[in-house]
């Protein structure tokens, strides 16, 4: 089996020539493809000095993420496809170790690789979710020796790195580029188990990453982005009583995480204020209300394509539950 390994890259510096050359060196062959999201950074060009061989498709604008996946999922043919991000290190032998777990598991439509820190710290073995659709990385934090590393299956692929046959990508649909940022992965896994696609975690295919070097930690941006797009998440999919609750949970939840401080700066080192939280809460909730007319149109051509939706998402909700510890 080929492997295509499409890249998002927007303003990658040293880090997208590293992602690729990582991808070079495995010990299977990968195609390399690099979507570029008008950058205005050097990287491409320091791509091609280096002369690596990858295709590069150049966007005149900046298309979020979504978009950029789905750029390249119109490039990609190979049975084996994965969407990731630039500022990643691939394990020499990740490839082969995939391609070894998707043979041992013929009936999963994705495997999700263990991404992690070089320090040893986990970015995520699985996706949790709370009954508003809050998500929550599994393991995340977590030393590689006290997480649950095993081979099982998962909810889907963390979204930095997606590796997944292309009949499951066929059947959930393309992305929906309007998410821009944050939460367009997880609604679109939510469309593969729909689809009856599951996903199995592989411990042996690992990728090295340093979390938000583009969207920064804990900033209003990325909180704004997040938020909107799983209340947009939660209208096309949950059940309307579950719905109308999600204010609600909302505020219950803002209550509790206000216990634990807003954290005096984002990863960039700005300085962060409740003021700027609050404001980035509210524009994602005037936003999602806004475009409610247009999720009720997709709530319903789901159920059309899908089924009993409200009833599935359910299961999946049951099946991977946040943990209270």
């Amino acid at each position: 089996m080929q492997i295509d390994v499409g890249i998002i890259n927007y303003n990658g510096g040293l880090e997208l020539s590293e992602c690729v050359g990582s991808l070079l060196a495995q010990s299977v062959p990968v195609r390399v493809l690099v979507f570029d999201n008008a950058s205005t950074d050097d990287s491409i060009q320091r791509l091609r000095e280096k002369n690596l061989d990858c295709k590069v498709i150049e966007s005149p604008k900046n298309l979020g993420y979504a978009g950029a996946c789905n750029g390249l999922l119109e490039n990609m043919d190979s049975e084996i496809q994965v969407l990731c991000n630039m500022d990643l290190e691939f394990d020499p032998t990740w490839a082969e170790n995939l391609l070894r777990c998707f043979e041992r598991h013929p009936e999963a439509g994705s495997v999700a690789s263990l991404v992690m820190e070089k320090s040893g710290v986990v970015n995520a073995v699985g996706v949790r979710f709370g009954a508003d659709l809050f998500a929550k990385n599994e393991a995340s934090g977590l030393d590689i020796s006290a997480a649950d590393v095993r081979e099982k299956e998962v909810f889907g692929c963390y979204g930095a790195v997606m590796s997944f046959r292309k009949s499951a990508a066929v059947a959930a649909g393309k992305m929906d580029a309007s998410f821009f940022l944050f939460f367009e992965e997880t609604e679109w896994y939510f469309r593969h188990n729909l689809a009856g696609f599951k996903t199995v975690f592989c411990p042996d295919a690992k990728v090295y990453h340093e979390r938000s070097m583009t969207t920064v930690r804990y900033s209003p941006r990325k909180l704004f982005y997040s938020e909107r797009n799983r209340l947009r998440t939660a209208v096309r999919l949950l059940p309307l009583t579950d719905v109308l609750k999600l204010p609600f949970q909302g505020v219950v939840r803002y209550l509790n995480m206000a216990k634990g401080g807003v954290p005096g700066q984002s990863g960039d080192g700005k300085k962060l204020s409740k003021v700027s939280i609050c404001a980035a809460l509210a524009k994602a909730w005037l936003q999602a209300f806004a475009m409610l007319p247009d999720e009720l149109v997709i709530r319903k051509k789901y159920r059309k394509k899908f089924g009993n939706v409200g009833a599935k998402v359910r299961d999946i909700l049951k099946a991977y539950p946040i943990e209270n510890r």
